[in-house]
């Protein structure tokens, strides 16, 4: 079993367990609740950012746990629930004097539920709407190249941004199997997508194609 020994006197020990204890409040506040139990009378120490009802000097309810067959001393992170309903993400850790005996069991209890609102707000705007009309856009040769790089980057889970050379010539590659360059000022919206020059995209285009033929050579072969 890992032990978590804080060395000290008994007075000295239970001042640095507080002090590790009321950092995690301050630093999670208001969003975590931070219980310290004493397992050697079973009691609630002390207890940061309450949100439970819960009191120090109130029993632990700690009555089924035995540190010395604790499999670990980190316990967590697991799911509880406040008393009105949030979720609760937790985590417990025993904590142990310099001979190795469990004295006090350090729980953080941090409220969720926001960020879970959160989550589902952004979910919420981030969601497909309804299929476009493509009567609007079956001539916007634009949007068509934005969807075409937009299928590209999506499938190969990238961003214009991180693109290196073999990447852009990849992603000309795939326009130019879209039919995207036989349109007009296309290379002047691929070159303007890309934050590239004109020329720049002939270049990729041109070696694109070189590629390409190469290839193709190899298979018949």
């Amino acid at each position: 079993m890992k032990v978590i020994q804080i060395p000290g006197t008994a007075r000295g020990f239970k001042a640095t367990v507080e002090a590790v204890a009321e950092t995690f409040a301050r630093l999670l506040h208001p969003h975590a609740e931070v219980v310290l139990h004493d397992l050697g009378t079973r009691k609630i120490d002390k207890i940061w950012n309450p949100f439970s009802a819960r009191k120090p000097g109130e029993p632990s309810d700690l009555d089924d746990i035995d540190p010395d067959i604790a499999e670990e001393d980190v316990i967590g992170p697991y799911e509880k629930a406040s008393p009105k309903g949030a979720r609760l993400k937790s985590i417990s850790v025993i904590l142990r004097n310099e001979v190795g005996i469990a004295r006090y069991l350090l729980c953080v209890n941090v409220d969720v539920s926001q960020f879970d609102a959160a989550a589902k707000l952004l979910q919420g705007f981030a969601a497909g709407g309804e299929s476009r009309p493509e009567w609007m856009f079956r001539q916007d040769i634009r949007e068509q190249i934005n969807l075409q790089i937009a299928e590209y980057l999506k499938r190969h889970n990238l961003a214009i941004a991180s693109l290196d050379q073999g990447g852009r010539i990849d992603l000309i590659v795939h326009l130019d199997q879209c039919g995207a360059f036989q349109t007009r000022r296309a290379v002047d919206h691929i070159a303007a997508a890309l934050d590239l020059s004109r020329t720049t995209v002939y270049v990729l285009l041109r070696q694109a194609r070189e590629l390409g033929g190469e290839a193709k050579k190899r298979r018949r072969k």
